[in-house]
Formats: C-alpha cells, sequence, structure tokens
C-alpha cells in the first residue's frame, strides 16, 4: 500500500467501496493508519456516510489481531464496533463467529478425574469421593457461562446463514448441556456413594454408576475436539505460528536480503547433497572437501543467524551428529599463562564435538602488535591441530567470523588457517540495503505487538540512511535498537496521560524519529555569504550546490542523473580562508542531502605517511574512515610527496586514489596549498587528477578587506575600532601591501586584533580601576595599535 498521509482519502475510500477485498491486503498498522484517517475525514466532512468502510478497516484488523496472543478482548471489541457501524457486513459476521469459536475452542473439559480404587480402604475412598465433589463443584460454576456462549454462537451462525457453523454450535450447546447434566449427576452420585461409606460396607452398584458417569464425562472433550476442527483457516490472513520445524533452507529463505548468501548456501546444499547420494552408491572420495567457512561482514549483517541455519543444514545432511552452535572469542580461547590456552581450546572444541565451533571476531587471536607473552598463536596452533588430526579431526567444523578486511589480513598472515579455509568457503554477507532494515524493523516491532506508521517507516528510513555512513554501523542489529528505544519512548512519556488503544500498540514518526540536535541559527550558505571578499569562491560554491540539488530531484523523478564529482582542489596562500571555507562546504553538502555527517576532518603529511613499510596506507585508510559522511581536507597536500627512496608519500596517494574509489559519494576529499606544487601532486597519480575536477582559487585578500576583517573580528568578541583608527590602519596597511612587505592575509587580520588587545590591556592598567567604564573597556585606540605598525615609515624618515 502506498504512502496512504500522501494520498487523498476519497481516492483511498472510493476505491475500497470498488473493489472491497482489496482491504483483506492491508496490515494491521496499515489498518490503523487508515482508520485514522477515516476519522479525520469524517471531522472534515460530516455529512458523508462512511459507516461500511470503517466497519470494513476493524472487521480486517480484528481477523489480524484475534490469533495473537492475548489478542481475543481487542479483536472483539473491534468487531463489535464494526457490526455496530454496519449490522449486515458479512465479513464481519464471520470474524464474529471465528472469534465465538475460538473462545470456545480455548475452553478444555477437565479429563483427570479423580478415580476410586477397589483396593483402596475406606478412609482413602471417602478422601477420593471428597475430591470428586469438589471437580464437580469447581466446574459446574463455570459450564454455564460456556453454554451461555454456545448459545449465541448458534444464534450468530443463524442469523448469518451460515449451516456448517450452526451445526457445529447446535452440537456444541447440546454438549454444554449433557455435561452440565453430567456434572449434575456426579455431584449427586458422589453424595450417594459417600453416604454408604459411613457404615461397614458399600454399595458396589453405586460405584460402578460413579465410575460410567466419570467415564461419560472424561470422554466429552474428544467429542468436542472433533465438533471443533480448526475453523480459523475459513480467516484466510489469520496469523500463522511460527514453524519450528522448518528445514535450514527454508529458514534462511525466510530471512529478508541476503540474496547472494542464499544463492551460494543453496548450492553448497546442492553439492553436499550430491556427495551424499555419491557415497550410497558407492562412490567415495578420499580426499574430502573442507566443511569449515568464514564469514565476513561488518557488525548486524547475521553472521551468526547464518552459521547457526548451516550448522542444522549440515546437521540434516548427516554431516554433523548434533549441529549445535558454539559461539566463543578470544576471551574464552586465550589463557595468561602456559598451558591455559591449550585447555580453553580443547574444552571448546570438546563442547563443539558434534556441531560447529563459531569463533567471532577470528583475526583478535593473533594481533601484529602481540609479545612473546601473548598465547593467541597457541590458540590457533592447537585448533588447527584439532581440525586435522586426534580424537576430534573431522567431528567437528569451524566458522570463523569478523569484519571483512581483518579477517583476510588475519588468515594470510596464518597459512595453517588459510590452507583450511580455502576461497569457496568465504562468504561475505553484504550491509543490508535500507528498504530491507525497514522490513527488519516491521518484523522487530510486529514481534513485539507494535505497528510502524507508513509515516514512521519514512522517518525510520531517513534516519537508517544518515546512520548508513561507514562500517561502525550496526545494520539489523541497529534497526532493532532503533525499535526497541522507540518502544521505551512510547511509555515512558505516559505518567498522567489518558492513554488510548494506539498508544500501546502504534508507533509514529516522532516515536522513531531519535534525538535532533539544535539546529544552528544560520545555515552553511548564509554564513558563507557573511564572509568578507572570496566572490569568486562564493560563486562556485554556489554553483556546486545547486548543481548537486537539481542532480538529486532528477535522480527522485526518474530522470537520468549525471555524474557528482565534488572532490576539489583549493589553491592560494596561507589565510585566504580555505579551511573555513572547507568547513562550510562539508556543511552546505550536508544541508542539500548528499552527505550525511557534514563534519570536516583535517590531515597533513604527518597523518597520512608513516616511517615504515605497511604503516601508510593503514593511516590513510584511518582517516578515511574518520572523514566518512563529510570532507576530508589535506592541507599543503603536495608534502605527500617527500621523494627519496625511504619516503612512504607516494602510497598515501595510491592509498586515497583507492579509497576515494571504494567510497564514492560518502567521502568529498578538498586538496589545498600552492597552485604549482598542487599540479605536481596531482601528476604523480592519474587516478587522483581524473578525480579532481573542481578547481578553486583562492586570491589574497586586499587590504580594504583585510581591514573590514579586523573590524568583523573585534565586533564578534565585543570591542570596538573607531573609524578614524581605521582609516588610519589602512594607510599603513597600503603602504606595507605596496611595498610586498604584508603577508599573512585574514590569519594576519585575527593576529593582529589580539595583539592590539593586549596593547590595550596594558594601557588600562596605567589608569585606576575605579575610573575604568564600559566604553574604555571595550575601545581600541591607535595607540593600540601604533606600536605593531613601527615598519611603517613615512617619506621624511619619521616613524608614525
Amino acid at each position: 500500500m502506498q504512502h496512504q498521509e500522501e494520498r487523498d482519502p476519497r481516492v483511498l475510500i472510493a476505491g475500497f467501496s470498488e473493489n472491497p477485498s482489496s482491504i483483506q491486503s492491508l496490515s494491521e498498522g496499515e489498518c490503523l493508519t487508515f482508520l485514522q484517517m477515516l476519522q479525520q475525514h469524517r471531522q472534515e466532512h460530516p455529512g458523508e456516510e462512511l459507516d461500511l468502510m470503517e466497519a470494513m478497516v476493524l472487521t480486517r484488523m480484528s481477523a489480524l489481531r484475534m490469533h495473537k496472543t492475548g489478542g481475543h478482548t481487542l479483536a472483539a471489541e473491534w468487531v463489535d464496533r464494526a457490526l455496530q457501524l454496519a449490522p449486515d457486513y458479512p465479513y464481519a459476521g464471520e470474524v464474529k463467529l471465528e472469534l465465538y469459536f475460538t473462545q470456545l475452542r480455548s475452553h478444555a473439559f477437565l479429563t483427570e478425574f479423580k478415580s476410586v480404587r477397589e483396593t483402596d480402604n475406606v478412609v482413602m475412598r471417602r478422601r477420593t469421593v471428597e475430591v470428586l465433589g469438589e471437580q464437580a463443584t469447581n466446574e459446574l460454576a463455570e459450564i454455564t457461562k460456556w453454554r451461555s456462549l454456545a448459545e449465541e454462537t448458534l444464534l450468530a451462525a443463524q442469523k448469518w446463514n451460515d449451516s456448517e457453523a450452526e451445526a457445529t454450535a447446535a452440537g456444541l450447546v447440546l454438549l454444554y448441556t449433557e455435561r452440565e447434566n453430567l456434572l449434575i449427576q456426579l455431584q449427586e452420585r458422589v453424595h450417594a456413594y459417600g453416604a454408604s461409606l459411613s457404615g461397614v460396607f458399600y454399595s458396589s452398584e453405586m460405584l460402578v454408576q460413579l465410575q460410567e458417569t466419570i467415564c461419560a464425562l472424561t470422554n466429552q472433550q474428544e467429542q468436542k475436539e472433533k465438533l471443533l476442527p480448526q475453523r480459523n483457516e475459513r480467516v484466510e490472513d489469520r496469523e500463522k505460528a511460527p514453524q519450528q520445524d522448518r528445514s535450514a533452507l527454508e529458514q534462511l529463505e525466510q530471512l529478508i536480503g541476503l540474496d547472494e548468501i542464499k544463492h551460494r548456501v543453496r548450492q553448497l546444499a546442492q553439492f553436499l547433497h550430491y556427495r551424499q547420494l555419491r557415497e550410497e552408491k558407492g562412490w567415495h572420495m578420499k580426499d574430502q572437501l573442507p566443511l569449515h567457512l568464514v564469514l565476513m561482514g561488518n557488525p548486524g549483517t547475521g553472521k551468526t543467524t547464518l552459521a547457526r541455519l548451516i550448522a542444522k543444514l549440515y546437521q540434516e545432511l548427516g554431516l554433523l551428529a548434533k549441529g549445535q552452535l558454539i559461539e566463543v572469542d578470544r576471551s574464552q580461547l586465550v589463557g595468561a599463562y602456559v598451558g591455559q590456552t591449550e585447555q580453553r581450546v580443547m574444552d571448546a572444541i570438546k563442547q563443539a564435538d558434534g556441531g560447529v565451533l563459531f569463533i567471532d571476531e577470528a583475526y583478535s587471536l593473533k594481533r601484529p602488535d602481540s609479545s612473546g607473552s601473548d598465547y593467541g598463536q597457541v590458540a590457533i596452533d592447537t585448533l588447527v591441530s584439532a581440525m586435522t588430526s586426534g580424537e576430534y579431526a573431522g567431528r567437528f567444523v569451524v566458522m570463523l567470523a569478523g569484519y571483512p578486511e581483518e579477517m583476510r589480513h588475519f588468515l594470510y598472515a596464518n597459512p595453517g588457517l588459510n590452507s583450511r579455509f580455502p576461497e569457496t568457503g568465504h562468504f561475505l554477507l553484504p550491509d543490508y540495503q535500507a528498504d530491507e532494515l525497514v522490513q527488519i524493523a516491521e518484523e522487530v516491532a510486529v514481534r513485539n505487538d507494535f505497528t510502524l506508521t507508513e509515516a514512521a517507516k519514512v522517518t525510520l528510513r531517513q534516519r537508517i540512511e544518515k546512520a548508513q555512513v561507514d562500517e561502525t554501523f550496526g545494520n539489523a542489529r541497529a534497526v532493532t535498537n532503533i525499535v526497541l528505544d522507540a518502544i521505551f519512548a512510547k511509555g515512558r512519556e505516559t505518567d498522567g496521560k489518558e492513554l488510548k488503544w494506539d498508544d500501546f500498540t502504534i508507533l509514529k514518526p516522532e516515536d522513531v524519529r531519535g534525538f535532533d540536535p539544535p539546529q544552528k541559527e544560520r545555515n552553511a550558505e548564509a554564513r558563507l555569504q557573511a564572509l568578507i571578499g572570496l566572490a569568486q569562491v562564493k560563486m562556485e560554491l554556489k554553483k556546486i550546490a545547486a548543481y548537486v540539488s537539481v542532480q538529486q530531484e532528477r535522480a527522485a523523478r526518474g530522470l537520468p542523473k549525471s555524474p557528482i564529482e565534488l572532490h576539489a582542489v583549493f589553491t592560494g596562500n596561507p589565510g585566504t580562508g580555505k579551511t573555513t571555507v572547507a568547513q562550510l562546504y562539508a556543511q552546505i553538502l550536508q544541508e542539500i542531502g548528499y552527505l550525511k555527517r557534514g563534519h570536516l576532518v583535517t590531515a597533513s603529511r604527518a597523518d597520512l605517511v608513516a616511517g615504515f613499510v605497511g604503516q601508510t596506507a593503514a593511516l590513510t585508510r584511518r582517516k578515511v574512515r574518520e572523514a566518512l559522511g563529510g570532507v576530508l581536507f589535506i592541507d599543503e597536500a603536495y608534502s605527500l610527496l617527500g621523494g627519496g627512496e625511504r619516503d612512504f608519500g607516494q602510497e598515501a596517494v595510491d592509498t586515497l586514489v583507492e579509497e576515494m574509489t571504494k567510497h564514492e559519494e560518502n567521502l568529498v576529499v578538498v586538496l589545498a596549498g600552492y597552485p604549482l606544487e598542487m599540479n605536481s601532486l596531482l601528476m604523480s597519480n592519474p587516478g587522483l587528477l581524473s578525480r579532481f575536477k573542481k578547481y578553486i582559487a583562492f586570491p589574497d585578500y586586499t587590504v580594504q578587506e583585510l581591514v573590514h576583517i579586523l573590524e568583523q573580528a573585534a565586533c564578534n568578541v565585543g570591542y570596538v575600532i573607531e573609524k578614524n583608527v581605521l582609516e588610519m590602519i589602512s594607510l599603513s596597511l597600503d603602504k606595507a601591501a605596496s611595498d610586498h612587505r604584508l603577508n599573512g592575509n585574514g590569519r594576519f587580520s585575527h593576529n593582529f586584533l589580539q595583539e592590539a588587545i593586549q596593547n590595550q590591556a596594558v594601557r588600562l592598567m596605567d589608569i585606576p580601576k575605579q575610573e575604568w567604564n564600559q566604553e574604555m573597556l571595550m575601545q581600541l585606540a591607535w595607540t593600540d595599535f601604533q606600536p605593531l605598525l613601527q615598519w611603517t615609515v613615512e617619506e621624511d624618515g619619521t616613524k608614525k
């Protein structure tokens, strides 16, 4: 069903009116949303007749709810309301009948009556008679209520002309009437037989009659079960109970997503079945293919679930005796002293005998920087030995799990393990797509008897897409936590609030939205325009932002989308605003929906280039991961190419190109530095040159712009510079600029201001504090700036 909040209610109402059966496709959440929409539509159009439509929705909700645990009360409330609105709606009558039969089916007759044995003495017989009397009295107290319910069911079946239901209900009325009579008879016969026990002898005839009554009562449960077959199959959309006996492959097919993994497991199952058939016909393999697997994926991608299903598959095919999954990690395998590690590993293998030993984050067994006192390698050696020889060889399967990159490095560094886990047994579980995660969230909500509205699903999807930045995102685990947090949020705001039914079962956008950080007073575009100067830079960024917005809208409308390449090269002298603009660039891209985080990560050569082989690529990848969802700003980027045989700068450049390709639109890189040197860097790697299409030049600030920056900076920190002082500063800076002695750009203005503020402080200390006022504390005088301009010399030779 499409997003109901975004559609005209009259269109939906007309559609369901023309095709009533289409309402049977609605989920409970969609029904609840549609019901709220109907109520709103009633308020806006009070004269419009919508009773039948509301009755249809309520009946559908009742049909979905009735077979859920504890759902009978709410289902009855909804269908009764439907019948009030539309007394002749046949589907409501069918659901009402099914509710009756479901309730009657839940009532079990007592079948375990106390029996009187021939060998019992008088005292024991008297005690038995007392218990039988209590049983009869207790059940008789309830039987009238159930007989009345059966009579109501009969009347409802007659009203709806359901002959099959009428016959069943009539049989139930008769059965309950007979049971009521039998219970009364039991009371009478118990009393009579008990009276006969007062003498030395008792009546054997009375005992036979009593036993006949008990036998008749016991047989009535079987009669009731014959009268009440599983009639709930008549309601097409009943909730299906989980099938515990489904095969591993069937359970795998029920999982959301994982299409490639499902295909590979099916192939694995087909091969294993083929191997079984081959052996049954007499052909045997001396070299058995290994069953050990490597499951690689980010958190929450289903590694443990997949391992459990494959373990069950192995057991179903007879390859494992038990199929249990024993989960361990480094802390449970690696000991602290000699001999402890071997014992721990063997203990885990004993538990996994006949099943699977699942080692999570297996790469942590052997740390790259581990010392001689670390026994991780001992754990690996003991495991490999047990897999290939000894008592447990061939009796258990090992599955290693962890992050993809770390697992590959770990296996390559351990030849003993690598040879026992061939590439055919490597499974890479992909991250879930946003649509799949929304489906998982719906399942979590339903599992906890909640429903997500369509608007809540939209909000949830937005939150998921914002969080899907790097490998730290928890996939299914993350959305499970979001739903559970939303349920908690639903319940924590109930103090003193009058709760309605939707407060107990509906999750709305405000429930799943989570915490939203406060919005900044001005957006990034406004702050960019507020910067002094940089007219051409502002124009370039405005053009980029407009281009991205238009391409996104084209894609949303199904139009062809031009490639968006936003990596940029900022060239200019120090202090021209490159870092400031890069930060605003990141925020602008986040505000228009291109980047998910919009943060700026600055890096220099020291952050990317190491002094030893193999470390530079790791440093560069670590910095890239930090910048995912934002902008990586590399200042003085040309310094990466330091030159010399022992320099690893080129490795950093090559790794950067790989990471830019890998992360595509999840990362924007900005290189900054002098123009000539930047060209040399870009020419060092063709891939680098092809990825930077935006070149933005940052010109030096003019004197007037520097004075304006100075004035603005002073105002921002609560100081005032008089206009005549600004003019004198401007004249001095003009002279210095003409002599090529003015450097630093915007940085110069900020440093100049800080020095002047300190000079003002020294000047004020010569004045008694009691004479200070607010104007004096805020005013920056010419004398505060003059000492800083001593390098400015007048034509007559005097210092100004």
